[in-house]
C-alpha cells in the first residue's frame, strides 16, 4: 500500500492512540477521530466529533484508504453496548463504503460464549449473554455487509488488555501495577490460578496496523490476535517480584460479585462473563502468527517492559495521585 494513502483511525483510548502512532512510525499519513481536540501522534491530523452519526463518519473517512473502528462504547454496561455498538459499527460501515476504504475492526472474543478448550476462528459464535450477543450481531452485520454491500473488512479479536495505558475496563490496569509498587493489593475475580488469554497491548496495536496494509486476502476474515496464556494470579506474581515487592493478592468469588451488584453496578456486569474468570479461557492464534509471520511476545520480557515502565520517574509522578 502507498505511503501517501491515508489511514482514518477512530477512537484514541488506550489502542487507537497507539495504532495513530504505530502507522505514522511506519511513515503513513494518519487521522484520528475522537471526541476531543487533543493531540494524539505527532504529524497526525485530527478530527473532532461524534463518530455514531453517519454523515459525520463519511466525512471524517473522507479519501481513507483504510479505516480502523477502535472505538468502544462510553461504559460497560450492556444497556451501553447494546445501544452504542451498533450505531458505531453503523456509522464506520457507512464511511468505508463511502470511501471504499478496507475496515479494520478491533473486535474481542466475547461473542464464543463458554466454550471448553481453545477458542478457534471457527469456533460457533455461540453467546447468550447480552453483550456477548452484541458481538454475535455485530459479527453477523460485517458479513451481511460483506456479501450484500462490497465492504471489504478484516477483523482482529484480542482478549483481555494488559500492558501499557490500559484503563479501567481491564483486569490488571497500569494504575494497579503501579500500585504494587506502594503496597496495594490487586482484585482478582474468578480463579486466579487458571489460565487466561491476555493481549499485549503494543501487540494489538503492531497487528493492527499490518492488517490495515496487507494484501486483499486478509479481507472478509476474522483473526484472533496474539495472546498471552498465563494465570491472572502468575502475572501477579511475577510483576510483584519484577518490581521487587512482596504482595498478595485478593480474590473476589461469584457468591461475593453477586452480593455487591446492587450497589456495585460494575459488579453486575461482571457476573455475565465471570465464566471467563473461573476455568481456563484458551485462544488459539496461529492462524494470525502463520499468515503474517510473527511470534508472541514471551511473558517474562511483558511483564519486565511493563515493570520498566511503570517504575520511570516520569509515569510515578503523573500516575501517583490516581492510585487506588
Amino acid at each position: 500500500m502507498s505511503e501517501s494513502a491515508l489511514h482514518v483511525v477512530f477512537g484514541a483510548g488506550q489502542v487507537g492512540a497507539g495504532l495513530a502512532r504505530e502507522l505514522r512510525a511506519r511513515g503513513l499519513r494518519v487521522r484520528v477521530v475522537r471526541r476531543s481536540a487533543r493531540p494524539v501522534a505527532e504529524g497526525a491530523e485530527v478530527v473532532v466529533g461524534d463518530a455514531r452519526d453517519p454523515a459525520f463518519a463519511t466525512r471524517a473517512a473522507e479519501g481513507a484508504a483504510v479505516v480502523y473502528h477502535c472505538m468502544n462504547p462510553s461504559a460497560y454496561t450492556a444497556t451501553a453496548w447494546e445501544a452504542e455498538t451498533p450505531a458505531q459499527g453503523e456509522a464506520l460501515i457507512a464511511a468505508s463504503l463511502a470511501a471504499r476504504a478496507r475496515l479494520v475492526v478491533l473486535d474481542n472474543l466475547y461473542g464464543y460464549g463458554e466454550v471448553r478448550g481453545p477458542r478457534r476462528e471457527d469456533t460457533p459464535l455461540l453467546a447468550t449473554g447480552r453483550k456477548g450477543q452484541v458481538r454475535v450481531r455485530w459479527a453477523a452485520r460485517l458479513e451481511h455487509a460483506a456479501q450484500e454491500e462490497g465492504l471489504r473488512y478484516v477483523s482482529g479479536r484480542a482478549g483481555d488488555f494488559f500492558g501499557p495505558g490500559t484503563t479501567d475496563q481491564s483486569l490488571l490496569t497500569e494504575r494497579d501495577v503501579v500500585g504494587l509498587c506502594k503496597g496495594k493489593r490487586p482484585w482478582l475475580i474468578g480463579d486466579p490460578s487458571a489460565t487466561h488469554a491476555f493481549s499485549w497491548v503494543p501487540d494489538v496495536v503492531s497487528a493492527l496496523a499490518s492488517m490495515g496494509v496487507a494484501e486483499t486476502d486478509v479481507e472478509g476474515r476474522s483473526f484472533h490476535l496474539p495472546v498471552l496464556e498465563v494465570a491472572p494470579g502468575e502475572l501477579v506474581e511475577r510483576l510483584a517480584q519484577s518490581l521487587g515487592v512482596t504482595t498478595r493478592h485478593r480474590r473476589a468469588r461469584r457468591p461475593m460479585l453477586r452480593a455487591l451488584s446492587p450497589i456495585v453496578p460494575f459488579f453486575r456486569e461482571v457476573l455475565e462473563t465471570l465464566y471467563q474468570w473461573e476455568q481456563p479461557f484458551l485462544v488459539d492464534d496461529s492462524a494470525f502468527l502463520a499468515r503474517f509471520g510473527r511470534q508472541r511476545i514471551p511473558v517474562e520480557e511483558a511483564v519486565a517492559m511493563l515493570a520498566s515502565r511503570v517504575t520511570s520517574p516520569a509515569l510515578a509522578d503523573a500516575e501517583g495521585p490516581h492510585l487506588r
